[in-house]
């Protein structure tokens, strides 16, 4: 083992002294991980925690010397002068747990990092879960077993680089306290139950399955809102409301848009961001078609707006419950695809898909002849029922809509 000098001994309880948080890095086994300093800066320490030893794996003032103070059995070590940047390759179980870099001028600490490297054998595909706010959701984590720990981590944003921290702390399996016992670990699926969902909760968990202290696999969960899908004609109004920001936020929200023309071909055609940071449309045109982001601190809130040409007047068409209906798309010939929405009471008066909305499992949906039936009708399906036709480049050449109106029965 590569020996601590006194000047390391006095560095390490100087800066021990100052208090910095844990980051937590996921890494896959056999892959790397490059530690990056600070630049323009004369003296820095990388070193690495075994129980209560510190191993000093790399010193800046050796960078010049062709005997670096690295021990042996530890991976091999690549420096690179001009960018102060260290590497781990091949990396094993062996190399996880906690690093620390350090940094200082004159006695003076000008640069701490605090990093728990854990190193997985597998990692399994990122799930996407769409919640709304106020919902309890079970966060499931993939290769749980019984004879298996079990270690829930959260995405901390604040760096670039990909970092995790701890859900409960110290603690695994308990309640997480300051966020007043909304986090909780169910005990027979080992599932990361969320309660009463709000803005804060919106971002990437990583369940780490743990046999022995080694990690086994991650399995990284997204939560994110659900997407809205927003119909509107040439020459209306829309408003994009953005409810995801947070007074902790230290920046204002942002709006991009995907999959759209440039916006600002003409000044009439650029939308508003009003106080509440919703986007505003004063008056829509075809180019306004597009998938827009609303992005606070990480968090995003996404809406496919779909500007159409001038509606038609709907087609009205009377069913009684229980009965099997079929509502035809009368343009759908006129594009390269067609999707079907529905705006209802049910709905609020906003406009979802039926297509992948789970609740009409009752919906059949006909892509080769354009035409939707429901089956065992009732009084809760009445609305207006929308088939959009689109082209190549997912525009809206067409709108067909269909208003089923319930007929009371005679008598009632």
């Amino acid at each position: 083992m590569a020996a601590v000098t006194e000047l390391s001994f006095l560095l390490f309880a100087l800066i021990n002294n100052i208090h910095a948080q844990e980051r937590i890095i996921i890494q896959k086994k056999r892959t790397s991980y490059t530690f990056n300093l600070p630049e323009n800066t004369n003296s820095c320490l990388i070193s690495r925690s075994v129980g209560e030893e510190k191993l000093v794996l790399w010193n800046t003032s050796d960078l010049w010397s062709n005997n670096p103070s690295v021990p042996e059995h530890l991976k091999q070590l690549v420096s690179t002068v001009k960018t102060s940047s260290y590497t781990i390759l091949h990396l094993t179980h062996s190399d996880s747990g906690p690093y620390q870099e350090e940094c200082w001028t004159e006695g003076n600490v000008t640069h701490e990092n605090n990093i728990t490297i854990t190193v997985c054998t597998t990692s399994i595909y990122r799930t996407f879960i769409r919640v709304s706010l106020g919902e309890t959701v079970d966060l499931p984590c993939e290769g749980a077993a019984d004879n298996l720990d079990i270690q829930w981590l959260k995405r901390d944003y604040r760096y670039e680089q990909e970092t995790w921290s701890r859900v409960f702390g110290d603690n695994t399996t308990s309640v997480m306290d300051n966020v007043r016992g909304r986090y909780q670990v169910v005990t027979n699926t080992s599932a990361l139950r969320v309660s009463t969902i709000t803005t804060t909760d919106l971002t990437d968990y990583n369940c780490l399955v743990m046999n022995q202290q080694q990690c086994f696999s991650s399995h990284t969960v997204q939560l994110r809102l659900p997407y809205e899908t927003i119909y509107r004609s040439v020459g209306e109004t829309a408003v994009l409301p953005c409810t995801i920001t947070d007074s902790t936020d230290e920046q204002p929200p942002r709006w991009s848009n995907r999959f759209s023309t440039n916006l600002g071909q003409q000044n009439q055609t650029v939308p508003s961001v009003d106080r509440n940071y919703s986007l505003v449309f004063s008056s829509l045109m075809l180019n306004h078609t597009g998938r827009y982001f609303c992005d606070a601190s990480m968090r995003e809130q996404e809406y496919d707006l779909v500007v159409c040409p001038k509606f038609g007047p709907p087609a009205v068409q009377r069913f009684s419950e229980g009965e099997e209906v079929t509502v035809r798309c009368t343009d759908w010939r006129k594009g390269r695809g067609h999707e079907w929405f529905i705006k209802s009471n049910r709905t609020e008066g906003r406009i979802f898909s039926v297509t992948y909305d789970q609740s009409m499992s009752r919906v059949s949906w006909y892509y080769g002849n354009g035409i939707l039936v429901i089956s065992s009708i009732s009084v809760g399906d009445a609305g207006e029922y929308w088939c959009v036709v689109t082209d190549r480049d997912y525009r809206c050449v067409s709108t067909s809509r269909t208003l089923l109106v319930y007929n009371k029965p005679f008598g009632i």
